[in-house]
């Protein structure tokens, strides 16, 4: 029986990537910005969906604030296809915010647009 050889592959190390890929949040934005799709999907739980206007958007590409389980993303568009409500809360140092909200089963970014179930 003949042996196959195996070619050993290196890691890459930390230094070689960018700084702005070490972050998952980051990257992941950067990957709605790019088009690509993105499915954000816990196995058997529900994710709690904010969504704000964003006033700081300069050309349209993050004029949406979707905020799941704290961690906040951006997109053009939203489309939602679950129950949601209007949420008004006060946070510290930052004042009054109105929301819709959502328990989403999953979101799924595709060409810089939040499809959310």
């Amino acid at each position: 029986m003949a042996t196959k050889k195996t070619k050993k592959v290196e890691e890459p190390q930390v230094d070689a990537i960018p700084q702005k890929e070490k972050d998952p949040k980051e990257t992941i934005q950067n990957y709605i910005l790019e088009g690509r799709k993105v499915l954000l999907k816990k196995e058997n739980e529900t994710s709690f969906v904010r969504i704000r206007y964003n006033n700081t958007d300069t050309d349209g590409t993050k004029k949406w604030r979707v905020i799941i389980n704290g961690n906040e993303l951006h997109t053009s568009e939203i489309v939602i296809n679950c129950q949601t409500r209007t949420l008004t809360e006060t946070f510290e140092d930052v004042g009054v915010k109105h929301h819709f909200v959502c328990n989403a089963n999953e979101i799924l970014f595709e060409n810089n647009i939040a499809y959310i179930k």
